[in-house]
């Protein structure tokens, strides 16, 4: 079981980012509720793909 989290301690969330304030410097994101955070707080992580097959999976038909 995982320790409980304290004051100060750091946190991974993830979610969809809704929303830009670039002069205010906040973000918000989606996660089940709007969260708005400091934009220097986030880190940006893209989805992941898998990647693409050069050959199909069954074989070809001559």
């Amino acid at each position: 079981m995982p320790a409980a989290p304290e004051k100060g301690q750091q946190i991974e969330l993830t979610g969809e980012i809704t929303r830009i304030d670039e002069e205010g410097g906040r973000v918000t994101i989606d996660m089940g509720p709007l969260v708005t955070v400091d934009i220097d707080k986030v880190r940006l992580v893209e989805k992941c793909r898998a990647p693409k097959r050069k050959k199909p999976l069954r074989d070809m038909v001559d």
